[in-house]
C-alpha cells in the first residue's frame, strides 16, 4: 500500500505548484518510477484519482514511466544496468516478500545491492527517486521539469 503515500506525495507536491505559479486547473501529470520498486501502476492511480479530489488535480489524469536504473560502483568504477542485478533484485524481493525495501525507499538500494566486479555497495544510483517528469496545464500546455 506504499503507492498511496506515493499518490499523495505526489498530489502534494504538483498541488503546492500550482497555486505557487497561480495554475488553477491541471490536466495531466507523468511521474517517472524506478522499475526496481515495483510498485503497482493500478494502485497508484486509484489513489491519485481518490486523493487529487478537491485540488487543481481534480480533473487531471496520471501517466507513469517505469525508469531502468543504472549503478557505478565508486570503489572500482565498474558500471552496470538493472537488468545485470536483476538477480539480486529478485533475491532480495524473495527474501522480504511484501516488506520488500526498495518498493518502500528505493534510495536504500545501494544498501542491499552490491557491484558485480567488487561487491561494494558503494554505488552511485542513477534514477532512485520519483519523479514529476512533466504537468499539463489547463491553457499554458504542458510544462517538463528539469532534472
Amino acid at each position: 500500500m506504499h503507492e498511496w503515500s506515493v499518490a499523495d506525495g505526489i498530489v502534494r507536491t504538483v498541488s503546492t505548484w500550482a497555486r505557487e505559479n497561480n495554475f488553477s486547473e491541471i490536466t495531466m501529470v507523468k511521474v517517472g518510477i524506478p522499475s526496481f520498486t515495483f510498485l503497482e501502476v493500478d494502485i497508484l492511480k486509484e489513489a491519485f484519482n481518490e486523493i487529487k479530489k478537491g485540488t487543481p488535480l481534480n480533473n487531471s489524469t496520471l501517466e507513469v514511466e517505469f525508469l531502468s536504473a543504472s549503478f557505478k560502483c565508486r570503489n572500482c568504477g565498474n558500471s552496470f544496468s538493472e537488468d545485470q542485478v536483476r538477480e539480486q533484485l529478485d533475491s532480495i524481493r524473495s527474501e522480504f516478500g511484501e516488506e520488500y525495501p526498495l518498493h518502500l525507499m528505493p534510495a536504500l538500494s545501494p544498501s542491499f545491492l552490491s557491484c558485480l566486479r567488487c561487491g561494494s555497495h558503494d554505488l552511485v544510483v542513477e534514477v532512485q527517486d520519483i519523479m514529476v517528469k512533466e504537468v499539463e496545464v489547463k491553457g499554458h500546455g504542458t510544462i517538463k521539469t528539469v532534472s
